[in-house]
């Protein structure tokens, strides 16, 4: 008998079983939306005052001032809760253009939370900031 010719199969390129990517890629989706939180920013509006001063408008404008881990205002150390029910009694709200202008210094080694809460406050109060910034030149 005569041997037979074992020949050779031509094999072709093995592909790759893509089948259930796209059961894969659902599934994933669907985690990604169960797992993550979805929270709206929030932010704080505010009013921003004139850029111009008067001698008489700045005699009257209170002053708040942030120092590192204390506010100050009306010579007084206040939390902000404390802030807060001042800032209630001088009826900012109640007031119109530049009597509403509530000074507001900080020095560079304040948080940023109490900076931001100050603000806060301020603003709910119905006050306009004016943020003070100290002349690096003649250091006021």
């Amino acid at each position: 008998m005569a041997k037979k010719k074992k020949g050779r199969k031509k094999r072709g390129i093995p592909e790759i079983p893509v089948n259930s990517f796209a059961d894969i890629a659902f599934l994933l989706i669907i985690f990604f939306l169960v797992a993550t939180t979805m929270d709206r920013m929030t932010g704080n509006v505010s009013e921003l005052p004139k850029g111009e001063t008067n001698e008489k408008q700045q005699d009257k404008t209170p002053t708040v001032q942030l120092h590192h881990d204390k506010i100050t205002f009306q010579d007084a150390e206040l939390t902000v809760s404390e802030l807060r029910d001042k800032l209630a009694e001088l009826k900012l709200d109640e007031r119109e253009g530049d009597a509403k202008v509530v000074a507001f210094e900080a020095t560079g080694d304040v948080k940023y939370q109490d900076y931001f809460d100050t603000m806060c406050t301020i603003s709910a109060a119905g006050g306009v900031i004016a943020i003070v910034k100290e002349d690096k030149k003649s250091g006021k």
